[in-house]
């Protein structure tokens, strides 16, 4: 099957919210967002895309709701026995390999295994069948399931609530509340979430608070031996030095992280890196560079496809560039570009679900 650009991100949007139905002019903002096209864009597209469906008419079938829209629905492949199944070594390496994937930032191998489960014999994984939901933005789905235990669904809230708006008091006092209840979380929840709260601090205005909830966990960061939160790690401090203009200090913090990220090529850390990198460049004068690092920074996350790792690069840039009159033409392109994820994925529906459900569970 071969697709238009513009067929294959419709379908691919409609994939990622299947068993949705959308209006024309929903389809509109999330597919064409900065573009004005023709009345008739919509229909045509919807008509081009189910004639090459038809060789998957078995998996996927694309209707036409009555006065709501257009949904596309997966059908459940006809079940048969799978021995790939009964081979614990085959279980174990998928496992590994969905975990390896996760580690190296890649989302977007994860999402084609996760769509791909069935034809390739892969077994279910219920932690990577929610995260894989969070790496894509179907958050929706996550606020509103009833599959996932409540400390994993307030864990997840947190995250998509503090992700889709800019108050961050708000987000910090609700991570300061789950925190508190540590007992009902994993290492890693844990140490995510008092990672996130210590940048919550900063973008919130409390530099030496953010430098202190590091420092409360530092040593539990290098014990995990993780890359990745090491690196994330690395570029929390060195935002910190940033905003206390320790110019010396951030350089190297960033320096340190480019070193660990040759070692250890995790594309969604890297994309991070680049666009903090970014942000130092401006504050050295070097206007030029810095525009081009932090585009570097947010194509490398595009590509990675973690839908929550674009969003807190767009929130960090869009901050940077407001405290710090840099660039105004760079603020206003990310400020559209937010706006246009914040049509395609429904920020206004998203947030009070993020805050009753917070409301409820802490």
């Amino acid at each position: 099957m071969r697709l238009l650009p513009k067929e294959f991100a419709l379908l691919r949007y409609l994939y990622e919210h299947s068993g949705r139905s959308f209006a024309r002019d929903e389809l509109l903002d999330a597919v064409w967002p900065l573009e004005a096209p023709g009345d008739r864009t919509v229909d045509d597209h919807i008509y081009r895309v189910r004639k090459k469906l038809i060789p998957w008419s078995h998996l996927l079938r694309l209707e036409t709701i009555r006065g709501q829209g257009y949904k596309l629905t997966r059908l459940a492949p006809k079940t048969q026995s799978n021995p790939l199944l009964q081979d614990e070594q085959f279980v174990a390496d998928a496992s590994r390999m969905l975990a390896k994937y996760h580690g190296l930032g890649m989302g977007a191998a994860m999402r084609v295994l996760s769509a791909n489960r069935d034809v390739l014999g892969l077994p279910g994984d219920p932690f990577y069948d929610a995260y894989i939901r969070f790496v894509s933005g179907d958050f929706a789905w996550l606020l509103e399931t009833d599959e996932l235990s409540r400390p994993q669904q307030a864990v997840y809230a947190l995250f998509i609530h503090a992700s889709i708006q800019f108050d961050a008091h708000a987000s910090l006092r609700y991570f300061d509340k789950l925190i508190a209840r540590g007992s009902e979380l994993t290492r890693a929840w844990l140490n995510d979430l008092k990672l996130n709260a210590a940048y919550l601090a900063l973008a919130a205005g409390f530099p030496q608070q953010a430098r202190e909830r590091l420092n409360e966990i530092r040593a539990e960061i290098a014990d995990m031996d993780s890359p990745s939160f090491t690196a994330l790690f690395l570029l929390k401090e060195a935002l910190v030095s940033m905003e206390e203009s320790h110019s010396e200090a951030t350089a190297a913090k960033l320096t340190e992280c480019d070193t660990l990220l040759e070692r250890h090529p995790i594309r969604r850390e890297r994309g991070a890196y680049l666009v903090a990198k970014g942000l130092y460049l401006y504050e050295q004068g070097a206007p030029a560079r810095a525009r081009q690092s932090i585009e570097e920074g947010m194509e490398t996350t595009r590509q990675t496809q973690f839908i929550p790792h674009l969003l807190n690069s767009l929130q960090l840039i869009i901050r940077c560039l407001e405290a710090h009159p840099y660039d105004d033409a760079c603020l206003q392109n990310y400020r559209r570009q937010w706006d246009a994820m914040a049509a395609q994925y429904r920020f206004a529906e998203l947030l009070p679900k993020a805050r009753r459900l917070l409301d409820t569970r802490l």
